[in-house]
């Protein structure tokens, strides 16, 4: 009887140890084996940029816009890129509107055409798997001082409302960021 307690804890000592260095083993070549592109990151915003599930939103700078009979900015343009990383049909405009929103003085700002030539004018261009493409957006200023926050948010959030959760209706909140107005 003694010899069969014995023989079993062996056993499951052994079996411990063998299941302790072989999943590291594993795990280390399979990591090393697995294709870059099949790694993926948590949505999130920092930085100017906006990693998301089906696409990277990177802004590359912000630009008032001062008509010439103004004296002070009307108009802020956000110049941006994104990169597709799904199959899916995407444009940057599309890319845009599905994930950021632009406020000033917490009320949302409204989008508004300028044309200008130092601004990229291709919103409507589609955006193939695995390609970037750059382009901008112009917002109509509340306030010529006030500074400017963008939220980025990833998809409809299927969670269950909860009350007492930080819940948006429209997506998972991964960030806001602030800018300044420079005249």
């Amino acid at each position: 009887m003694k010899k069969k307690i014995i023989l079993g804890m062996v056993t499951i000592c052994a079996l411990g140890l063998a299941g302790c260095s072989t999943p590291g083993h594993h795990a280390n070549n399979a990591k090393s084996k697995a294709a870059p592109t099949s790694q993926t990151t948590q949505p999130s915003f920092r930085n100017n940029v906006a990693q998301l599930t089906d696409k990277t939103i990177r802004i590359k700078g912000v630009k008032t816009i001062k008509q010439p009979n103004e004296t002070e900015p009307s108009m802020v343009a956000f110049i941006y890129q994104v990169t597709n990383k799904s199959k899916r049909a995407l444009t940057p405009k599309q890319a845009w509107n599905e994930n950021m929103k632009v406020a000033q003085n917490k009320q949302e700002l409204k989008e508004t055409t300028f044309s200008d030539k130092t601004l990229p004018q291709n919103s409507d261009e589609p955006i193939a798997k695995g390609q970037t493409v750059k382009s901008s957006v112009v917002y109509q200023l509340q306030s010529p001082k006030a500074s400017i926050s963008i939220n980025a948010s990833q998809g409809i959030n299927s969670n269950p409302i909860d009350q007492n959760a930080n819940q948006q209706i429209d997506g998972t909140d991964l960030g806001t960021q602030t800018f300044a107005i420079n005249k």
